[in-house]
């Protein structure tokens, strides 16, 4: 037996059941399976989840993702690939669907019908039809207007959202396939895994992800990564004696993703430049990016959870005065149907429908106050979560620093065996023979784009350097001459020079952290490989005769001070050409010689440095999350004051011995004068702050996280409290780094330029893309300046929305209460405020507030202290239970001093009218009016989130006009708006105005109660019995990370765990450092060591 259905939990732990469907029919069905093979099925049970298909295999007992090419064949057999039959491609077509990323498009009555289902307009719907049996209209209709309105705007901006989305998905196209061995010109629709298509010469958008086996092509991939530097994709190389499985992260640079423009195609002399198809559909990486647009990440913050669980409390206390509604009219007699509305009616009041709708007041201004500043926000629930916002993950390249690189100059290795350390020289310095100079003529992956040349701006500031001129020709003379059409030429630029064909290219990888060409000069048969990339990498392929011995001491010093350094070397290559060009990468990056260390420089933005001040002096964590070289990166953090100047640094590194190993090294380098006076002053930023800080930082590389994920897990959530470098991290590494960041209780922003940092960027609380690609569409923030300014922007706004949800939070609570205690006095009257007393406070009063409370713009700076982000805290609770008591003291004392009056007429009672002016119902009616105007500026807080109320010029207005009002209502008000609001005003002006005395006071109360209990005493208070119950318990209320940094802040001794029989010894560790302590675990070892000066060389 089977089931009909499945029920599927996503990583945020939502829930949702999906119909299990079967495919069956005479015909068999194929699936792929490892090496490309087919396993014909004569049914298939599958269910779709997010649009992705699970299929069921008997033989496992569970559903597994349908497999696509992707890992399931190895990089040798991709060669030698021919394609499917027409039978085989139908009858993959049969299970895997048609290659579409399909977004439905939902009618206009779906989506308004999916909308009206929302709680909070089914509750408006209750409560306007209970509003609409009570004979009160007016209010009724206006809400039942706004609602539809509301509805109409929603509806429209999903709409508008969705046909935006649709449009980014490119339509069907025609391309020749390889069917039964003979092209075929089929609509990219009818494409499978495992296709061979041919690539046109002319370029196309892609329509599925392939990998190249034949040919180079040039791709944009801006639409994907934001990256605008076109690249180069390569033919994926053949294994070799090794059977390496095909994987589009690890060839990335051999891979063709879908919806990314092809430019320019080049190929190998009579062939085509042909791939294979990997992935179809909503399987490929544009699917992907749809798919997270599609089902967004949650927001999970507390601030949302809380404030469902104070609506609970509100319902809780509707539930109470419906019992006492319920008692008080059944012993006056009252018919049932009276008492069921009346009752219901509180429901209503004690829970205002407007609330939902009065909490994006404050989201609205503060996403209209960042479009102004060029900040697009496409996720309005993201801002309020920016306010609680404790740390801010930057990437570094284009975002912290320029794009752009200046090339300083060349440190050429010496005959003596050394590196040059006099001066830096330039490339005009050297012979044009010279292999340095060959070397940056060669060794990129530069193309020529119309009259300009295209590729990455490090290799395009390094081979202008040269002088060389490039060029790709596509004549057969050149084919001729090299035997290849068409080679990447460089000469030299005068017409006797020198003139290089470059044969192959190893593309550069993030993982292996370089890249290499083959090359031949012209009328030589001598094969020459030149290979750049990492110092660390590059020498670990050199012979150890050309490695310098001042190799390390060199680098260190020019790394340290936030240089970009790449190694070149050279191998001449003993074979002939055509076995060379089959040779694999490993055969050929070996026994190299080093040439030289090339020095670039990349400068911080202006805007950098203040910003990551302005964070600190906010108490806010900054983190630094790159590719790059970790002393690079260590020296670049501590110029922008990433690193605290004044705590020390130690660098983590893993060390392969016989244990794993980790070393501790402090970074202790001495500045020369004129190098520390650039440093930004380490008191410049200094500030106290209430929280736990750590004494000392650390610093470390994408190797060594992935040994503490994998290895010493229970370490991990240690190492991130106190690391704020993370340097050559990969990107699936940063949005690692991004959730257990979250899973520590921090939260989270990244900032980045959207090239490597997607992943990171959705997976982070706040996205802040500094790029317009696609990939910032599933960003929720998008900043066009390209610059981290935008981030205390945010934070900025974030905390303004926050401090007014908060207040208009309160402040709907407050006068939910205070209406329902009016409601409730009037009751037992045997009364009912009238409908135009209940619209002159619904529409009048509390629509002018909630409209206007938001718009009071953000502080101009960021506070130590970050904003509360729990509703449900002390100083929440205890503020609206003083306030609520202060407004019920003043209703119940006028309600009963009214009825002391010389002039008090007792209110007769009949069951039959439905609202009897009054003298005390008409007394709550108006010291009400003032205590709702009270409330709304006792909870319009300013200082420090916000600016003043009174740069809120709507605001003012709405209060000045509110108690001119009710002022004009409580002293003489016009006998038709006494008809109207059907008041019984008493007959002595002296009681009038000792009522607006009696407001005044109260208004001061309050405003007392706020400031100086709520504000002040309380938090002291609160301060010195959690301090008491720490001391006395050893328990306090901390977050995750508060309780790890009180752990391990004071030393980083954790690295060595318990110390179990740890022993000394001494060692050198690469020329950096000596005189090191060797404290050895059954773990761990961890190194201290006394780093050397390098202010001299």
């Amino acid at each position: 037996m089977f089931s009909d259905a499945v029920v599927c939990r996503d990583e945020s732990f939502q829930w949702s059941r999906r119909p299990v469907r079967v495919i069956s029919c005479p015909e068999t069905f194929c699936l792929l399976k490892q090496g490309g093979t087919l396993r014909e099925h004569c049914s298939l049970r599958y269910f779709t989840y997010r649009k992705l298909k699970f299929v069921w295999f008997a033989e496992l007992g569970s559903f597994h993702r349908l497999q696509s090419f992707d890992g399931n064949i190895d990089c040798e057999s991709l060669h030698a690939w021919r394609g499917w039959t027409d039978e085989q491609a139908s009858k993959l077509m049969a299970v895997y669907g048609a290659n579409e990323i399909a977004i439905r498009l939902k009618s206009v009555l779906e989506l308004v019908f999916t909308e009206v289902l929302n709680p909070f307009y089914v509750f408006q719907l209750f409560s306007v039809t209970i509003w609409f049996s009570d004979t009160y209209y007016y209010y009724a209709s206006i809400v039942l207007l706004m609602s539809a309105c509301s509805v109409a705007l929603d509806v429209y901006q999903i709409k508008k959202n969705q046909t935006a989305l649709q449009r980014t998905v490119h339509k069907a196209d025609v391309i020749n396939v390889l069917r039964d061995q003979q092209l075929q010109c089929v609509s990219t629709m009818q494409l499978v895994p495992g296709d061979v298509i041919l690539i046109p010469a002319e370029g196309c958008i892609m329509m599925c992800d392939a990998v190249l086996i034949f040919g180079n092509c040039i791709v944009n991939e801006s639409s994907l990564t934001g990256e605008s530097v076109p690249v180069m994709k390569t033919a994926i190389p053949a294994g070799g004696t090794t059977q390496v499985n095909y994987d589009h992260k690890i060839h990335a640079k051999h891979t063709l993703y879908c919806g990314t423009h092809v430019l320019q195609t080049r190929y190998y002399s009579g062939h085509e430049v042909k791939a294979v198809v990997t992935r179809t559909g909503f399987s490929t990486q544009k699917g992907q990016l749809v798919r997270s647009i599609m089902y967004p990440k949650p927001v999970d913050f507390e601030f949302t959870k809380d404030l469902l669980r104070f609506v609970g409390v509100l319902a809780l206390i509707a539930s109470v005065g419906i019992i006492y509604t319920i008692v008080l009219m059944t012993i006056r007699g009252s018919n049932i149907g009276k008492i069921f509305v009346r009752a219901l009616d509180l429901i209503t009041i004690c829970v205002p429908p407007a609330l939902p709708a009065a909490m994006t007041m404050g989201v609205i201004a503060a996403e209209s106050r960042l479009k102004k500043k060029h900040i697009y926000c496409i996720s309005p629930n993201t801002v309020n979560t920016c306010g609680g916002i404790n740390v801010v993950c930057f990437d570094k390249t284009g975002t912290l620093t320029e794009d752009g690189l200046d090339f300083l100059g060349i440190l050429p290795t010496l005959q003596q065996g050394g590196i040059c350390t006099v001066e830096l020289k330039q490339a005009r310095d050297f012979d044009a023979g010279h292999g340095i100079v060959r070397a940056m003529a060669c060794c990129h992956s530069l193309t020529q784009m119309g009259q300009q040349l295209a590729g990455d701006p490090l290799d395009l500031v390094m081979f202008n350097e040269t002088g060389w001129r490039f060029e790709e020709s596509q004549a057969v003379n050149e084919s001729e001459r090299f035997d290849i059409l068409p080679p990447t030429l460089v000469r030299q630029p005068n017409p006797n020079g020198v003139e290089i064909g470059v044969l192959k290219q190893f593309p550069f990888s993030s993982d292996l952290q370089r890249m290499s060409v083959l090359t031949r000069e012209l009328l030589s048969n001598e094969v020459i490989l030149y290979c750049k990339g990492a110092p660390e990498t590059v020498i670990s392929l050199c012979r150890s005769s050309s490695i310098p011995e001042n190799f390390d001491s060199v680098l260190g010093y020019y790394t340290k001070r936030g240089f970009r350094v790449l190694a070149l070397a050279m191998r001449l290559m003993d074979t002939s050409l055509l076995k060379a060009m089959k040779m694999s990468r490993d055969a050929v990056e070996h026994d190299l010689t080093l040439l030289a260390l090339l020095i670039f420089e990349n400068r911080l933005k202006p805007q950098t440095t203040p910003v990551i001040g302005q964070l600190r002096k906010a108490g806010i964590r900054t983190v630094m999350v790159t590719g790059d070289n970790i002393l690079t990166a260590t020296c670049v953090a501590r110029e922008c004051s990433i690193v605290d100047n004044s705590l020390p640094l130690y660098f983590v590194e893993s060390v392969e011995t016989d244990t794993l190993t980790f070393q501790l090294h402090p970074d202790e380098i001495t500045l020369s004068a004129e190098e520390e006076s650039r440093r930004p002053d380490a008191d410049q930023f200094s500030v106290q702050i209430h929280q736990i800080k750590p004494t000392y930082q650390l610093a470390v590389s994408g190797k060594t996280f992935d040994i503490f994920c994998k290895r010493f897990p229970h370490l991990l959530p240690k190492l991130i409290c106190v690391c704020n470098v993370f340097a050559r991290m990969s990107p699936e590494q940063k949005t690692q780094l991004v959730n257990i960041l979250q899973q520590l209780d921090y939260i989270v922003a990244m900032c980045g330029d959207g090239a490597n940092d997607c992943g990171a960027l959705k997976a982070a609380h706040a996205g802040i893309s500094l790029s317009g690609g696609e990939a910032s569409i599933a960003s929720p923030f998008t900043y066009k300046l390209a610059n981290i300014d935008c981030v205390v922007s945010v934070i900025r706004e974030g905390r303004a929305a926050l401090t007014t949800s908060f207040g208009i939070f309160k402040y709907m609570a407050s006068y939910s209460l205070t209406q329902f205690l009016s409601v409730s006095l009037v009751y037992w009257l045997g009364s009912n405020l009238a409908d135009f007393q209940f619209l002159f406070i619904d529409l009048v009063l509390i629509t002018l507030f909630t409209v206007s409370f938001g718009r009071t713009p953000a502080a101009d700076g960021l506070h130590p202290k970050a904003p509360n982000v729990c509703i449900m805290s002390s100083n929440s609770i205890s503020s609206l239970l003083l306030q609520l008591v202060t407004v019920i003291f003043y209703q119940v004392f006028l309600f009963v001093y009214v009825a002391k009056q010389a002039w008090f007429v007792p209110h007769y009672f009949s069951p039959k009218a439905e609202v009897h002016p009054s003298y005390q119902a008409t007394g709550v009616f108006l010291i009400s009016t003032f205590q709702y105007i009270t409330l709304v500026v006792v909870y319009s807080k300013s200082f420090p989130y916000r600016k003043s109320m009174f740069s809120n010029r709507m605001f003012l207005f709405s209060v000045l006009f509110a108690v001119g009002i009710s002022t004009m209502l409580t002293l003489n008000p016009p006998a038709w708006i006494v008809d109207l609001l059907e008041l019984k005003m008493p007959p002595d002006m002296r009681f009038r105005t000792l009522l607006l005395l009696l407001a005044l006071i109260n208004f001061l109360h309050c405003l007392l109660i706020e400031e100086c209990i709520v504000d002040r005493l309380l938090p002291c208070l609160l301060k010195r019995l959690s301090r008491k119950r720490r001391l006395t318990t050893g328990n306090s209320k901390r977050t995750e990370f508060e309780s790890i940094l009180e752990e391990i802040g004071a030393t980083p001794a954790w690295i060595v765990g318990d110390n179990v029989g740890h022993r000394r010894r001494f060692t050198k560790l690469g020329g950096f450092y000596n005189n090191a302590n060797l404290k050895v675990d059954d773990q761990l070892n961890m190194y201290l060591c006394e780093q050397s000066n390098y202010s001299k060389l």
